[in-house]
C-alpha cells in the first residue's frame, strides 16, 4: 500500500481525533479509504474514524489490510511533519513506514506494528431524533466553564434551546444557546432529551477541532450520545455512555 497526503500536518490533526481517546487501535485499509473503530480503555466511549481515499493525493491499495499500531506513538511521529511536506504511509517488514518529503529532502520513520485483536467494534443502534449543530469554540468554552464546578455535565435539548448545565458543591453553571443564534446553526428536536456525561470525555472528543469547526451532537434521554465532526478530509464519530440519574 502507499497512501500520500498533501500536507503532513493535516494527517497529524486527523489522527489526533483518535489519540484523545484510544491508546492503540487497528486501521483497516480498504479500497474506499482508511477506517478505525475502537473503544477507549474504560469501555464507556467509542470512536469511529474514516478518512476516504479522496483525502489523499495518492491512494494505492492493491489489497485490503489491517494495521495495528500504538496511536500515541504514531501521533508523535506525525508531529514531526512540517507544513509544505507531504506525508506517505506504507508497510514494510511488519512495520508502518511514515515518510515526510519535500522537493529535495526526505525523512523516514518506522513504527512497529502490534497485535490488537480482530474483534470488530459495532456502533450502538440508536434512533436519534434530536440533533444540534454547534460551533466548536462555543462548545469548548462552555465545557471550560463547567469544569470549574463538576466532573459531569448535563446536556438538554428542547425545540428552542440547547442547555448545558452543571450543578455541584462549588456552585452552578448554565449555558443556554437559542435556536437560530450564531453559535447554533441548526437545532432539530422531535421529543426533547436530556442526559448527563463525564465532562473530561467530552473535552477529549472535541480537542482536535479547530475554532471554525461545526460539531454535530445527537441526544436521547439517558442513552449514549453521538458526537461527530469533519477534520482535514476525515470524518470522526464518537459515542459516549451517559451517567444514569434518578431525578
Amino acid at each position: 500500500m502507499r497512501l500520500v497526503i498533501q500536507e503532513a500536518p493535516a494527517l497529524k490533526a486527523a489522527i489526533d481525533s483518535i489519540v484523545c481517546l484510544v491508546e492503540e487501535g487497528q486501521f483497516e485499509v480498504k479500497a474506499d479509504g482508511l477506517h478505525l473503530k475502537a473503544m477507549d480503555p474504560s469501555q464507556i466511549s467509542m470512536v469511529s474514524f474514516t478518512m476516504p481515499k479522496e483525502a489523499f493525493v495518492e491512494y494505492s491499495v492493491p489489497e485490503e489490510m489491517k494495521i495495528g499500531t500504538d496511536i500515541g506513538q504514531l501521533s508523535n511521529v506525525l508531529a514531526r511533519g512540517k507544513k509544505g511536506e507531504k506525508a506517505e504511509l506504507s508497510v514494510e517488514e511488519g512495520r508502518l513506514v511514515v515518510r515526510f518529503f519535500g522537493d529535495k529532502h526526505k525523512r523516514t520513520f518506522k513504527v512497529p506494528l502490534i497485535e490488537t485483536g480482530d474483534r470488530v467494534q459495532r456502533e450502538p443502534k440508536i434512533e436519534f431524533r434530536n440533533t444540534v449543530r454547534i460551533k466548536a469554540d462555543a462548545f469548548k468554552e462552555t465545557l471550560k466553564d463547567a469544569k470549574l464546578i463538576s466532573s459531569h455535565v448535563r446536556l438538554q435539548m428542547s425545540e428552542t434551546q440547547l442547555v448545558v448545565e452543571v450543578r455541584g458543591e462549588n456552585g452552578d453553571v448554565k449555558a443556554e444557546f437559542d435556536k437560530g443564534s450564531a453559535e447554533l446553526p441548526e437545532l432539530t428536536v422531535s421529543s426533547g432529551a436530556k442526559a448527563t456525561f463525564p465532562l473530561q470525555y467530552l473535552e477529549d472528543m472535541v480537542k482536535a477541532t479547530s475554532a471554525a469547526s461545526i460539531i454535530s451532537i445527537n441526544l436521547e434521554t439517558d442513552r449514549p450520545l453521538k458526537l461527530e465532526y469533519d477534520i482535514e478530509g476525515a470524518k470522526v464519530v464518537y459515542f459516549l455512555a451517559p451517567r444514569i440519574e434518578t431525578d
